[in-house]
């Protein structure tokens, strides 16, 4: 008899379309990472996942863990909707680890008869980061918690953190109609109370998702998805400043998109064995979502290769993890998927071609610090226009996905581009 891991990997190889690098669920549709740590000597990625078709529905939690986070293990489903409190779906959330013990806080999502939900924040905890048990007092935080006029349909995505000797977590909520940022203490992880608003302003759109506390070097950062609107694409934004922890509030410096396409969203971030910040996201075809459902295939959304955050010079700077090849484009130059630092510089009026087995990528030089990206793929033709410097970008290569690197302004792209085996310069 074939083992479970066998026939993934053959249900993974047997479509083209499957990125070799970037993960995927084996079957249905993945959105959000939950629950990102480094636990028992693996990176432990948890996702929202609906394993039964390869549309948004009936969120569980997958999981999947990886030594290198490249290569990752397919694990059992880790927790789905089984009680009152969560019994339309087990939503985002994130992990800490206490006492050798790893918690998790997760949005439970209920929906009433006439389509209404409601929205708590709940507890599991785990011996091994396989089996969660859920905590007989769920849940531990609710709207009835938070100031001014509140919306029970628009509060989750707890991220927790610890700070101080004292656990903290930031979560989403809309707030007066306006998307908002509040932070919730803790002394044990069950019991939690209110302490501020962090973040509002009308670039937070009507509601936040996912968002992230993190310091580096000295620097705070509130990592946030915002819903936008209608007719607007959602979009990350990552907001630098000051956080007052006698005070309890965030001094905002600077914000702007962590990421330049639309296709990244809900990314989380962790610290691996050494003490690195590792950020994942969520890609999706945001305009294309539906593409691999109608075209027959039984997988949807994948992972955005980990990124390892840093500052220089007060500012973030973001490059992929694993091994990157130096890459010298001289006429018609084979390529494999994989991870490439571009030192031959694309002139102005120059393009370069990378060539797949269903498509092409062309990113053309118009004019200083001007670019355009044209997609030509099975299910569309798209053309992105980009204002960079790209001075020995990276590129992260893969089936169905294109991820450029270039100091503070990565692009996120999924394609639907299979087999790149070759670059090329055109005039």
């Amino acid at each position: 008899m074939q083992s479970r891991k066998d026939i993934y990997s053959e249900v993974r190889k047997s479509d083209p379309l499957r990125p070799t690098f970037h993960y995927t669920a084996p079957i249905g549709w993945i959105n959000d990472p939950n629950g990102l740590i480094y636990y028992k000597n693996y990176y432990q990625l948890y996702y929202q996942h609906n394993p039964y078709a390869p549309h948004w529905d009936d969120m569980h939690w997958g999981h999947a863990r990886s030594k290198d986070g490249l290569h990752w293990e397919d694990l059992p489903e880790a927790m789905e909707p089984e009680h009152d409190y969560e019994k339309s779906g087990v939503f985002s959330g994130s992990a800490i680890e206490k006492d050798g013990k790893l918690y998790v806080l997760y949005t439970g999502h209920v929906l009433d008869d006439k389509r209404q939900a409601t929205e708590t924040q709940c507890v599991a905890y785990s011996d091994d980061g396989i089996d969660f048990h859920k905590y007989e007092g769920n849940p531990v935080m609710t709207v009835v918690d938070l100031p001014g006029e509140t919306d029970r349909g628009n509060f989750r995505d707890p991220k927790v953190f610890e700070h101080d000797g004292k656990y903290y977590c930031v979560v989403a909520a809309a707030l007066n109609k306006r998307g908002s940022i509040v932070l919730f203490e803790s002394d044990d992880l069950l019991h939690w109370s209110f302490k501020s608003v962090l973040l509002q302003n009308d670039q937070l759109g009507i509601m936040t998702e996912c968002p992230d506390y993190f310091n580096i070097d000295g620097h705070d950062f509130l990592a946030f998805s915002v819903i936008k609107g209608e007719g607007q694409n959602s979009v990350v934004y990552l907001a630098q400043g000051k956080l007052d922890w006698s005070k309890f509030t965030f001094e905002l410096e600077d914000m702007h998109r962590i990421d330049e396409g639309d296709d990244f969203y809900a990314s989380q971030s962790f610290l691996d064995e050494k003490g690195d910040r590792i950020v994942i996201p969520w890609l999706r075809s945001v305009d294309h979502v539906d593409y691999l459902e109608k075209s027959g295939h039984i997988w949807n959304g994948m992972m955005g290769i980990p990124r390892r955050e840093t500052v220089e010079n007060g500012h973030i700077k973001q490059e992929p993890i694993g091994t990157i090849e130096p890459l010298k484009v001289e006429g018609k130059t084979e390529i494999s998927l994989g991870s490439y630092r571009l030192e031959t510089p694309i002139e102005t009026g120059q393009s370069l071609v990378l060539k797949g087995d269903n498509g092409e990528i062309r990113l053309t030089h118009q004019a200083e610090n001007k670019y355009q990206i044209e997609i030509h793929s099975p299910a569309f033709i798209k053309t992105i226009s980009w204002e960079i410097r790209l001075d020995k970008p990276i590129f992260v290569i893969d089936n169905s996905s294109f991820e450029i690197f270039a100091g503070e302004k990565p692009m996120s792209i999924v394609t639907f581009v299979a087999g790149i085996h070759e670059a090329i310069l055109e005039k």
